[in-house]
């Protein structure tokens, strides 16, 4: 008789699905996805908003809302006085 676990498969949880949803209208407001792309990423998001409103994880007509532009995205890089080119 073996003493030894099941081993677990991967912890997926409504919040990771939420955050799929959110990675998606991300890429979709900074044109990351081609056009022959859009259909598809398109029709999965429809799924995957069907799925969390059936669920109760967000409400119809308020999608997840997408992250908040990070920090560094927001404040411009100032060139390194090392590569600046002396005149």
């Amino acid at each position: 008789m073996s003493t030894e676990t099941p081993a677990q498969g991967p912890n997926l949880t409504i919040a990771d699905l939420v955050l799929t949803a959110q990675i998606i209208q991300a890429g979709a407001a900074k044109g990351i996805y081609r056009a022959e792309e859009l259909k598809t990423v398109g029709d999965f998001y429809d799924r995957l908003v069907a799925f969390l409103e059936s669920s109760g994880a967000i409400t119809r007509g308020q999608p997840a809302q997408p992250p908040a532009p990070e920090a560094a995205e927001q404040t411009q890089e100032k060139p390194n006085a090392k590569t600046r080119r002396k005149a």
